[in-house]
């Protein structure tokens, strides 16, 4: 099992910030008589310690990917820190002691704080990465792969890990793309014999079997032409692989994997977000979805009301879906549709006015009285939220499709299966039903690879924007 201190260090990070707040508050606070100082001071230390977390989690120094490295973490927290003192200094500059009116900081007294701070920041990263070191090498938490290739550069970089153990990685085996050779392929390194595991069809079980974390593409150029049914077959079976450049070449750029950091290789992982960026996510999800169920409840019980009142049937539309990976869930909707609106859907294929493995027609005779309004305020949606707070879905992701549609993807699809769905997302915000699969699947993919909280929030202000104009709605 991968170690991961990383995790364990977003906890520590701000368990220690508290510990530096309290102990800064009781050496320095307390003893300042003019209670505007104390509220000043207060508020710079609080600040303070606030914006460094924030600046080392865009530094990416809580994402498990990231090998922890006592000189490389020790700049990035100078760094951040001297970043959050001119942030903070500024503010308060700006606001007058944060409308205290209180100007007269000690330097000494902030000097403390930052040292406090910096020591204890500084001393986790210490014990963690002597922890981590301490594990590797004993051979405890390795991060084990099976290299896919059975030629020279599949043997350079076995022979890469063989001469590297610190980094922590172990080959497990092998796989030729080769058929022929399938049962024969043996590579030698440093000493180390790595033999066949098994064919392409059967990486899944390999991949459990071999209690492996991923597979690394290693191919020579005479086996180039195997490379699209490698990364199909690895990519339909959503398993995370790395590609190694040819002959290590230096004109890509390293990934940011662990014990990878000497290795150029190209980043294929299926798994959109790390652990920490799905909690803070999550969270934002839950604070989100919360409240706008709040807000929303009023719509919903006279949403309610207006369905019963209109057509025979059901209030709520369930419908299977697939969610993160692949996942099944039963999507929550209100129903806007006559109740056997599903058994006429094949009488209507021929009018489909959507391209792709997506159903749309502007004028659907399935719709009730109400149905129409629904849909066009995008209000039959607000039921989603329910979902988003059990965890089947985001507020903002790629749409979730129905396992019908995913039966008829190509390869290049099921890129959007890696993410958690949402009730709105960058293709809704963009066009909506107005655009064609392929550049739905193309703005899910930006999303996934490029996802912050500020896209979020963004992406959630323009559908706002996106509902009241009633773009590509029906």
């Amino acid at each position: 099992m991968a170690f991961r201190p990383r995790q364990t260090l977003a906890s520590l990070d701000s368990f220690l910030a508290a510990i530096s707040l309290v102990a800064y508050a009781l050496v320095f606070v307390q003893y300042e008589k003019d209670p505007n100082a104390r509220t000043a001071y207060a508020l710079t230390a609080f600040l303070m310690c606030f914006v460094v977390l924030i600046l080392l989690f865009r530094e990416g120094q809580y994402s498990w990917e990231t090998r922890l490295s006592p000189i490389r973490d020790g700049m990035t927290l100078v760094r951040s820190m001297l970043i959050a003192y001119l942030i903070v200094q500024g503010a308060a500059f700006a606001t007058k002691g944060f409308f205290t009116g209180f100007d007269d900081f000690s330097r000494f007294a902030e000097l403390a704080s930052m040292l406090l701070l910096f020591g204890l920041l500084f001393g986790a990263r210490l014990v963690m990465w002597r922890r981590q070191r301490g594990l590797l090498e004993s051979g405890i938490t390795l991060r084990r792969v099976i290299v896919v290739g059975s030629g020279r550069a599949a043997t350079d970089f076995v022979n890469f890990l063989e001469k590297r153990p610190w980094l922590g990685v172990r080959c497990m085996g092998a796989i030729s793309v080769n058929h022929k050779e399938s049962e024969t392929v043996v590579l030698s390194a440093a000493g180390k014999v790595v033999r066949n595991v098994g064919s392409l069809v059967d990486a899944r079980s390999i991949l459990a079997e071999k209690s492996a974390d991923e597979f690394v593409v290693a191919l020579d150029p005479e086996e180039y032409g195997q490379l699209c049914t490698v990364t199909e077959t690895l990519t339909r079976e959503r398993l995370p692989f790395k590609v190694v450049p040819s002959l290590f070449e230096e004109s890509y750029r390293p990934a940011r994997l662990v014990g990878f950091e000497e290795l150029p290789v190209i980043d294929m992982e299926v798994d959109a977000l790390d652990q920490v960026q799905r909690t803070f996510k999550r969270w934002l999800d839950l604070a989100v979805g919360v409240a706008a169920l709040v807000v929303a409840s009023p719509f919903m019980v006279a949403g309610a009301l207006a369905i019963k009142a209109t057509s025979n049937g059901p209030v709520f539309f369930e419908q299977e879906r697939l969610g993160r990976n692949g996942k099944p869930f039963q999507v929550l909707k209100f129903r806007t549709m006559v109740v056997d609106a599903e058994a006429r859907l094949p009488e209507l294929m021929e009018k489909n006015e959507a391209e792709g493995h997506v159903f749309k027609i502007k004028h659907d005779p399935r719709l009730t009285p109400v149905g129409g309004f629904l849909r066009k305020w995008s209000l039959d949606e607000i039921p989603q939220l329910i979902n988003v707070i059990r965890g089947e879905m985001s507020v903002v992701g790629p749409r979730p499709p129905l396992p019908g549609e995913v039966e008829e993807y190509e390869t290049a699809h099921y890129s959007r299966l890696r993410g958690t769905p949402g009730i709105t997302g960058l293709w809704q915000v963009s066009g909506r039903a107005d655009l064609s699969f392929d550049e739905m699947v193309r703005l899910d993919r930006f999303y996934l690879d490029n996802w912050s909280i500020w896209l979020d929030l963004t992406i959630m202000v323009r559908t706002v924007y996106v509902v009241f104009a009633r773009r590509g709605a029906y």
